[in-house]
């Protein structure tokens, strides 16, 4: 069980993902997309289960909108699945979804902040009820262009049960796209998972990092 539910939580942090690049266009009516995933993720447990496991495969999308006046409208999505494993006499494996609404505001031509909603649900076969983390977060993400190909940029968010942070390069590729590779790191706390017939969940803190790999295109 303590492999179980560790692995588990563990997949809440695969939606590491390139939070802010330097390609999200503020214009009014220009719509940005990413899509992409994380290598080599892997997680660390602390409190009463200590345990660690490795992503297996998944898939990050972005969308973000200008709407003039500095202003951008952003949803962002994610699917993992964790490497299968033996738990509980089964091959078993975990499912992390991800979801964030933001608004990100620019400050200055390298500057923006960010207040959001993110959801994440983590699922485990039968074996553990499905666990909710959602709340608001607030940060800050800037960029600063280096030449007329390459930009560096990072990003920190955080929020009552959750922080995200990361710093990378984003190479020009085209007109309107991008590729952005980072080193990230995402935090939830007080995660509270409770295996299918026990009357009480275990709460604990978990950390992801990564390296993320997106390309984003303006449409």
């Amino acid at each position: 069980m303590k492999r179980i539910l560790a692995a588990t939580l563990g997949l809440v942090f695969a939606g590491t993902v390139a939070f802010a690049s330097p390609s999200v266009d503020y214009t009014p009516g220009a719509v940005t997309v990413e899509l992409g995933s994380t290598l080599n993720s892997t997680f660390n447990g602390k409190g009463a289960i200590n345990d660690s496991v490795d992503g297996k495969s998944g898939f990050k999308y972005a969308v973000a909108a200008g709407l003039g006046d500095n202003l951008a409208l952003q949803y962002k999505g994610g699917h993992f699945v964790s490497e299968e494993f033996s738990g509980m006499g089964h091959t078993v494996h975990g499912i992390s979804d991800l979801h964030e609404i933001n608004f990100l505001y620019r400050v200055t031509p390298e500057i923006s902040v960010v207040t959001g909603w993110l959801q994440n649900k983590v699922s485990y076969n039968t074996f553990v009820n499905e666990a909710k983390v959602s709340g608001m977060h607030f940060g800050v993400v800037g960029s600063k262009k280096l030449d007329d190909k390459y930009s560096l940029f990072a990003a920190y968010i955080a929020g009552k049960e959750s922080l995200f942070w990361e710093a990378g390069i984003s190479y020009k590729i085209g007109q309107d796209t991008y590729f952005n590779v980072s080193y990230a790191e995402r935090e939830f706390r007080d995660v509270d998972l409770r295996p299918i017939g026990s009357p009480v969940g275990a709460q604990e803190d978990y950390k992801l990092k990564g390296i993320s790999c997106v390309v984003s295109s303006k449409l």
